[in-house]
């Protein structure tokens, strides 16, 4: 008695397809049925997969998976087509099959792989089905690039955004906010992984809820054209209709653009400034930019002049050579404090040029003593916070210059360090003779200040 087996795929697992599986079923059974000395066994079928690649296909490696085990001798289905699109894998698996000895009949094309007159027609009937699957791929992204150009979205969900229908996105505003934050805080030098550890800190959720952010979600924030009120879509492809697999598009096909279609989060004026940022730390050569401490991105390895990166732990601050992390370099770590002497080394030829480090500390100390009550200057600094607020909307907005902005903020800014000094005074002044030796040594170049680091390389790297 020879066991017999079906094999069945549909293309798609709508209702109707369904319905028919199970006719299929019935029409396999009377088959089967009709031959003496065949047993029907099973069927195996693929509901909504393509029939191009049989490498997510159950029903398809199940059965062959099968064959091997000697459960059936002979496998029965409509047509090739059904059987697979392309003709490598048709053969293939007919060969397989055939080497154990399970053959492959193709009803409707009346093609019986047992027989070695066969395989030629198999051939054949395996090249048309395949073409048609290329055909049916091509007016499948035909159709695609239409709806696109039509604004039709395609693609996953964006933070910031909700979809309405299939050609509208909706801002949400709270969304919304944390995007304007990114944009905001890249721009004014932040990045990418501090940008994401403070999201982190503070529980903001990512477009899917989740709590946890790296460098990369930031930087494809930071590109989505979105934002500005563009769509770009085609950014990813299916270059071969056999394998399904999608990769980057770099220029293989034609994007699809609409611009100012999208309601905007940020300023187009914004977003180039963010692009230009983007541009200019990516000249730098084999370095993440980050601006956790002062000195990153800023040391270079003696040796072979890689980028050292920190290598903290509780006790101590630390700084290693790139390429020496991949035993590539045999440098070795360089203590913080090494760098913060050196650093001072640095600094002190510049601060000798002052005219008197004993004027500038007095001239400090008589503001410190003759601020009034810091109860009186809470809502002088509620204000200021406020105005800081509005001006970096009015700029979000492009309703104002990226100058006029910067100019603006630094005037805020500097009230509000005022402002701040005054509200902290009264626990200062119990020890102002500390106070005084603490801001003659910094302006002396006697201790190392952050602060005063971050400043300073900064204003000598843009000047």
């Amino acid at each position: 008695m020879l066991k017999v087996t079906a094999y069945c795929r549909v293309s798609t697992d709508s209702t109707d397809q369904k319905n028919s599986l199970a006719n299929q079923e019935q029409f396999f059974m009377e088959y089967i049925n009709a031959y003496d000395g065949w047993q029907y066994t099973t069927m195996y079928v693929d509901e909504g997969l393509s029939g191009t690649s049989t490498r997510k296909r159950e029903g398809f490696n199940r059965m062959l998976d099968d064959a091997h085990e000697g459960v059936f001798g002979l496998i029965l289905t409509k047509e090739v087509s059904r059987f697979s699109r392309n003709t490598i894998d048709t053969l293939k698996y007919t060969r397989e099959l055939k080497e154990i000895g399970v053959g492959v009949i193709f009803i409707n094309d009346n093609i019986d792989t047992r027989e070695s007159t066969d395989e030629f027609r198999l051939t054949i009937m395996a090249s048309c089905a395949q073409e048609e699957a290329r055909k049916v791929s091509e007016r499948v992204k035909w159709g695609q690039k239409r709806s696109m150009e039509n604004g039709v979205i395609f693609g996953q969900k964006t933070l910031g955004y909700r979809k309405v229908g299939k050609s509208k996105l909706e801002i949400i505003p709270h969304e919304a906010e944390t995007i304007r934050k990114i944009f905001q805080a890249y721009i004014e030098g932040e990045g990418l992984n501090t940008i994401a550890q403070k999201l982190e800190q503070e529980s903001t959720p990512t477009a899917y809820g989740k709590k946890t952010w790296d460098a990369t979600a930031i930087q494809r924030i930071l590109k989505n054209e979105k934002y500005c009120g563009d769509l770009k879509q085609k950014k990813f492809i299916t270059p071969d209709f056999l394998t399904h697999k999608t990769k980057r598009n770099k220029g293989e096909e034609e994007f699809v653009t609409l611009r100012d279609i999208i309601p905007a989060i940020i300023s187009r004026d914004v977003f180039e400034t963010a692009q230009a940022e983007i541009a200019r730390r990516a000249k730098r050569p084999n370095t993440r930019y980050t601006n956790r401490h002062a000195f990153s991105g800023k040391l270079k390895c003696h040796l072979c002049g890689s980028t050292l990166v920190s290598r903290s732990t509780k006790k101590q601050k630390r700084w290693r050579c790139a390429k020496a992390i991949k035993k590539e370099c045999a440098a070795k770590m360089v203590n913080q404090k090494v760098i913060e002497a050196e650093f001072l080394e640095w600094l002190k030829p510049m601060v000798s040029k002052l005219s008197s480090v004993e004027k500038i500390v007095c001239d400090v100390m008589e503001a410190i003593l003759a601020t009034p009550n810091p109860q009186a200057n809470e809502e002088k600094i509620k204000k200021i916070k406020a105005r800081l607020d509005y001006l970096i909307e009015l700029r979000l907005d492009g309703e104002i210059t990226k100058q006029e902005f910067l100019e603006k903020r630094e005037q805020l800014q500097e009230k509000l360090k005022s402002q701040k000094k005054i509200a902290t005074v009264e626990q200062f002044k119990p020890d102002m003779a500390a106070i005084k030796d603490r801001i003659t040594d910094i302006v002396s170049a006697k201790v190392f200040s952050e602060e005063v680091a971050r400043e300073l390389i900064n204003s000598y790297l843009h000047n």
